[in-house]
């Protein structure tokens, strides 16, 4: 493929950013605060939670690793920044040198978003997904409903079921 190296690089920053999102799912969000009652200092970890504000004490002891977490957090959300500068400047790229190939890491792009996805929520996907196609009554082929759920509790990658599909259909090349 012509520009295989931006290809390569744009898929490649693509997994970082997907693995950057997913490490994210499982840190702690939030603020340190403290505060003191009658002379005792009390810490807490505040965040919100459907809007409203949430503050959860932590032990003395936990808070050199609910800490660590969100200095984790921050670094991640900044690796995220920085790809999505990359990405950008790759897709401008691309949009001038090949039209095609810039269709291809839209693609990417949109199958890397729907890996970030927690599991209850890709059953949701897929729950909504069928309520659709049921209420226009456009059958899903046996193949697309196996990899989606496969997908769905992560043994294959929505890309790969994606792709498997259009590919089915002749309206990609892969």
């Amino acid at each position: 493929m012509e520009y295989q190296e931006l290809y390569d690089e744009y898929a490649s920053l693509l997994r970082d950013k997907t693995e950057c999102h997913n490490n994210l799912a499982v840190l702690k969000d939030g603020y340190i605060s403290t505060k003191t009652i009658s002379g005792k200092k009390y810490t807490y970890l505040q965040h919100r939670v459907n809007g409203k504000l949430i503050s959860e004490y932590v032990k003395d002891d936990h808070l050199p690793e609910v800490r660590a977490e969100l200095d984790k957090r921050t670094i991640l959300l900044n690796r995220i920044n920085e790809i999505d500068d990359r990405l950008e400047k790759v897709e401008s790229a691309v949009g001038i040198l090949d039209k095609n190939l810039l269709r291809k890491l839209i693609i990417l792009r949109r199958c890397a978003a729907m890996e970030t996805m927690s599991f209850e929520e890709r059953g949701k996907s897929l729950a909504f997904g069928s309520a659709m196609t049921a209420l226009e009554g456009i059958p899903t082929s046996e193949e697309t409903e196996k990899n989606l759920s496969r997908w769905a509790i992560g043994d294959l990658s929505f890309q790969e079921s994606f792709l498997n599909t259009l590919w089915t259909y002749h309206l990609v090349e892969v």
